[in-house]
C-alpha cells in the first residue's frame, strides 16, 4: 500500500498541491490549475517544477472530471451527482466502476468496486489549509488517486 500526503498551497496565484510521502519534507509531485479558465484544469509536475506526468479536466458544474497521462492517454475518469444530499463519487478506471460516499460531511472517500475491494481511500485532514491523505490498494496508479483527490477538493471543499 502506497500512502500520499497532498496538501494545497497557500497564497498562490490559482491552485497549487504539494504532494509528499507521509513524514518527509521532499515535494514528490506538484499539481497546479490554470488560472482564469471557465472549467477545472490542472497539470501534475514532477517535484516541484519538474515534465508533466499527468492532467486533469473537469466540466463547467465540476460533475465530471478526466485524468490524462503524460501522453495523454485517459488513464480515470471521476463523476459526481449534479445534486446530492450526500458527497459521493463514481471512479472508473480501465473500464472498472469505483463508488465512493463521503457522507454528508465529506471526511472519508473508499472507493470500492462491486466485490466491496477498496481501491483507493482519501481522506481529508482538519487544519488551516486543505490537506488530504491517499492510500493506494491494489494496483491502483498515484496519478490517479493524487488527481482523484484534487477533483474531489475542486467539487465539494474549494470556495472558488
Amino acid at each position: 500500500m502506497e500512502t500520499y500526503e497532498v496538501t494545497q498551497v497557500l497564497m498562490s496565484v490559482g491552485s497549487v498541491y504539494q504532494v509528499r510521502v507521509p513524514g518527509s519534507e521532499d515535494v514528490v509531485m506538484t499539481i497546479k490549475g490554470s488560472l482564469m479558465s471557465p472549467t477545472p484544469k490542472f497539470s501534475m509536475v514532477q517535484g516541484a517544477d519538474g515534465p508533466e506526468v499527468a492532467s486533469l479536466t473537469g466540466n463547467f458544474i465540476k460533475t465530471k472530471f478526466q485524468i490524462h497521462g503524460k501522453d495523454k492517454q485517459e488513464l480515470g475518469a471521476l463523476s459526481f451527482p449534479a445534486i446530492a444530499f450526500k458527497k459521493t463519487l463514481v471512479l472508473t478506471v480501465g473500464g472498472r466502476g469505483y463508488t465512493a460516499d463521503g457522507g454528508i460531511m465529506g471526511g472519508v472517500f473508499r472507493c470500492v468496486d462491486n466485490e466491496g475491494t477498496v481501491a483507493l481511500e482519501i481522506s481529508k485532514k482538519s487544519g488551516l489549509r486543505d490537506r488530504f491523505e491517499i492510500a493506494l490498494k491494489g494496483n491502483m496508479q498515484k496519478e490517479v488517486g493524487v488527481l482523484a483527490a484534487i477533483a474531489i477538493h475542486s467539487r465539494f471543499f474549494e470556495i472558488v
